[in-house]
């Protein structure tokens, strides 16, 4: 398994070499199953980084694309859950996320991914507020 300090090391992306250095405290925390950790910028910048992140996930790892249904992995099942687009969830599948983050009681670790301002979201009442400060618990911001 790779080092979490050493994802966002490689030198042969320079844009990624100022964030690395500002993120990796964020991403030592990765190695720690509990914490949930939302990556916010465009997609192709969230995608690489997640393409970084794959080797020191939990297994199995399962990914909600934007526009699938939300099908969340049994509740006593360990492992990691990836929720890209996050901001787009329906009203229903955030209330049914926020009750499976009740019943997983910490044992899959949840990353989300979005490009737009989730805080924003929250302020005018289309993302509930208990799911965004579940999944903000760490935040990785790819957007400078």
């Amino acid at each position: 398994m790779e080092n979490a300090s050493n994802v966002f090391a490689d030198p042969g992306h320079r844009t990624y070499w100022p964030m690395a250095r500002a993120a990796n405290a964020d991403l030592l925390l990765m190695s720690m199953p509990r914490v949930n950790l939302l990556l916010t910028g465009t997609d192709d910048v969230v995608q690489d980084a997640l393409t970084r992140l794959m080797p020191v996930l939990r297994d199995p790892v399962h990914v909600r694309n934007a526009g699938q249904p939300l099908e969340l992995p049994p509740p006593t099942q360990s492992g990691t859950l990836i929720l890209r687009d996050v901001g787009n969830l329906s009203r229903v599948d955030q209330y049914r996320l926020i009750k499976w983050l009740d019943l997983t009681a910490g044992r899959t670790q949840v990353i989300s991914t979005t490009g737009s301002a989730l805080r924003e979201l929250v302020d005018i009442g289309v993302f509930h507020s208990t799911l965004y400060y579940r999944l903000n618990v760490s935040c990785v911001d790819l957007t400078e």
